[in-house]
């Protein structure tokens, strides 16, 4: 009878929760998931399915892995990249966008790359753009857009794996020889570390594992410890304990998101907040709805090979394992209704990425990453990863509607959603959380069939619809009973993405069992 049905309705929002209890997650966090990739929190709400990647970049000469790539807008195309030289001493490359090939930049001093497992970059800017190389085998090397060369001062550490400028000073650290020492050359001079010209040395009194700054401080990393510098110059700088307590285990992990800086600790992703009192920070960790993850990755990876990129324009940030297409994350910042800044996590599968890093050229944001084989691939482009088709999958919590004892009928589900264009998206129903004596019904699908098209994709006069999503919701007639049901929703293809937003049920109550 009509009069007996109900509807469930839940917004998606919250993202993959997996640090509490079915119940609790049902009733307070219907519209997270209990599964999700390649799903990334919408800033218009909803879950959106990630767009692909495409190589832009073809393959950069040499041998072996990308060792670094670098994304700045201010220095010749804007596009760097490393890897080792099949010979001669050549790793250096930069995009030559008009000719659509890598130009090698002479390398003076001829490094060595045996042993270079990453290069890392810092930009700076103080009488023009300078891009600062480490690789922890080699001395420092800035380029200037015309010329590389090596910081070989006397007082220079010989092989830094870590840089960062601050307050008009370079400062270097991670060198083999002095894991424990920090640094930094005269004011706006970063070949000069003399100590008659201002430059110096700190010992921070523990191995450095990063170095970051955020706020007009420098902050100095250890496994188990974090300090930070505050100060302009030799004669102010002093150095401030911050936690002996807790320090970041992933040298590159390290990275200013959302107004804040985030590292990955040894028990997921933590913030370095002011807070109301002076001098003070917190340092709660950000990611405890995905704890159970971060404990089987520690358990599984060797984390210290992370990079992370941050996607501005999205607010969100996505980690990768170094050559690892199945293992890593995305992470958004929006804000709920209480106008809170609100972490959302997603796994996220099918990218190898041995190094990222993201930025702007003119006014378009580029995300890039190297892979394994030598490749630099731009992400955000098409809806395909390279090619291959994209998997997805979100699965909502158990909705029991008030009752986990009583038995529901399901008579529909209505999906409100946003499409991009044409795509197919199959619709699983699951009882009672996948219990073996449940009879689930065989999988539904619905197209988005007709669905607005995004502009300059879209072919004019051919169907293509520029302005609003023309059929929001879509329903799907399903079958079976329980005391409690999941809808997941999951897409394998190169079609357009969608933005799952919300998930009405169409339900009756029947018997207690």
């Amino acid at each position: 009878m009509a009069d007996k049905l109900s509807t469930y309705l839940s917004v998606c929002s919250g993202g993959l929760v997996t640090n509490v209890d079915p119940l609790t997650q049902a009733a307070n966090l219907s519209g997270s998931a209990i599964r999700m990739i390649n799903y990334e929190p919408a800033l218009a709400g909803g879950y959106r399915r990630i767009s692909g990647y495409s190589n832009d970049f073809g393959t950069v000469p040499g041998t072996g892995a990308v060792l670094g790539v670098a994304v700045n807008g201010n220095l010749n195309d804007g596009i760097f990249a490393c890897r080792k030289p099949t010979s001669g001493h050549d790793y250096l490359y930069r995009w030559h966008k008009s000719s659509s090939s890598w130009v090698a930049i002479p390398e003076a001093g001829n490094p060595s790359m045996t042993n270079v497992t990453r290069v890392r970059f810092t930009s700076f800017n103080w009488s023009g753009e300078v891009l600062l190389l480490t690789d922890g085998i080699n001395p420092a090397a800035t380029y200037d857009g015309t010329t590389y060369t090596q910081i070989t001062h006397a007082n220079a550490p010989d092989n830094p794996k870590y840089s960062e400028e601050f307050n008009s000073h370079v400062f270097l650290c991670g060198d083999s020889s002095e894991p424990y020492n920090l640094h930094f050359s005269a004011p706006l001079s970063a070949s000069d570390f003399s100590a008659g010209n201002g430059a110096g040395v700190i010992n921070v009194g523990f191995t450095i594992t990063a170095i970051k700054k955020f706020r007009n401080q420098l902050y100095i990393f250890g496994s188990n410890n974090i300090k930070r510098l505050v100060g302009n110059n030799i004669a102010n700088f002093t150095l401030e304990n911050v936690t002996s307590n807790l320090g970041c285990v992933s040298p590159d992990s390290v990275v200013e998101f959302g107004g804040d800086l985030l590292f990955l600790g040894p028990d997921g992703m933590r913030p370095i907040s002011g807070t109301d009192k002076i001098g003070d920070v917190e340092l709660a960790t950000v990611s405890k709805e995905i704890q159970s993850i971060f404990d089987n990755y520690y358990l599984s990876e060797q984390v210290t090979d992370i990079s992370i990129a941050v996607l501005r324009k999205k607010s969100q940030f996505r980690f990768f394992f170094k050559n690892d297409s199945s293992l890593s994350l995305i992470g958004g910042v929006r804000k709920s209704q209480g106008k809170q800044s609100i972490f959302e996590y997603s796994q996220l599968i099918g990218i190898e990425a041995n190094c990222v890093d993201s930025g702007y050229i003119g006014q378009f944001e580029f995300v890039i990453h190297g892979d394994g084989s030598g490749k630099v691939h731009r992400q955000e482009r098409g809806n395909s990863f390279d090619g291959t088709a994209i998997f997805s999958l979100y699965q909502s919590p158990y909705y029991y509607m008030e009752d986990p004892e009583v038995r529901k009928i399901v008579h529909k589900v209505n999906t409100y959603l946003k499409s991009e264009d044409d795509t197919e998206v199959f619709v699983g129903v699951s009882y009672d959380y996948d219990d073996t004596n449940t009879v689930n019904p065989t999988n539904y699908d619905f197209t988005t069939e007709g669905a607005a098209s995004v502009f300059g994709t879209a072919i004019y006069d051919a169907g293509g619809i520029y302005d609003g999503n023309p059929s929001p919701k879509t329903l799907t007639n399903i079958s079976g009973s329980g005391n409690s049901v999941s809808i997941s929703y999951v897409t394998n293809n190169t079609n357009a993405s969608h933005t799952i937003q919300a998930i009405a049920l169409t339900y009756e109550t029947a018997d207690r069992r």
